[in-house]
């Protein structure tokens, strides 16, 4: 008996959605246990191709490739402003941290989002901590002494 719970082409080029994948898996994994449950060999056979072929029809996703660093890389002072972004303080108070004017520390924040490709303070945050250029934030740190 030939697969056919799922047979449809994609529309037009078009991928199904994360609600349909994950659907798709549900039912591959309900045919499973079913067809460990049912009594009769070749039910359970049929239940399983059945469910080969559900999951076949799932998307596959592209790897995760690791990000480059930056072509431009960061001077030490928009490393000073990066480490500090990560912390929950203003701008102005990252200018009063590091002794420098309010918006020497806005132009480091627009240098430092440009080089690493970010367009808000938790994505720059995250991509320097991706390519090593900060550590975790110190509030992760004191929670981990803290916790010993």
């Amino acid at each position: 008996m030939p697969a056919v719970l799922y047979d449809r082409q994609p529309r037009s080029g078009s991928a199904p959605g994360p609600t349909v994948t994950a659907c798709l898996v549900w039912v591959a994994g309900t045919l499973v246990r079913v067809a460990g449950a049912v009594a009769d060999p070749r039910s359970a056979v049929v239940l399983v191709d059945e469910a080969a072929a559900v999951l076949a029809a799932v998307p596959h996703e592209e790897p995760v490739r690791p990000r480059t660093p930056p072509v431009q890389p960061l001077t030490e002072c928009q490393l000073a402003v990066l480490g500090r972004l990560q912390e929950e303080v203003s701008l102005r108070q990252i200018a009063d941290l590091l002794y420098v004017s309010h918006n020497t520390v806005k132009s480091h924040v627009r240098a430092v989002y440009r080089k690493l490709g970010a367009s808000s303070r938790a994505e720059a945050v995250r991509r320097g901590r991706e390519l090593g250029l900060v550590g975790p934030s110190p509030a992760s740190q004191e929670r981990l002494t803290d916790g010993a």
